[in-house]
């Protein structure tokens, strides 16, 4: 089970990656709208890797 969680957090931070990238080539509101998700996806990982030290 441990391993699938893993690779879940794998998946989602290559996934929140490659929307931060190609927000990044977009110009306007809807670049900074993908790069924002992305951005989101890599703080929830943050948060619950954290989450275990506290």
């Amino acid at each position: 089970m441990k391993y699938v969680i893993r690779l879940l957090y794998l998946l989602v931070f290559i996934a929140s990656m490659a929307l931060i990238v190609t927000g990044q080539r977009k110009i306007g509101p809807g670049g900074l709208a993908v790069m924002l998700v992305g951005l989101l996806g890599i703080l929830a990982l943050l948060y619950l890797y954290n989450k275990k030290y506290q």
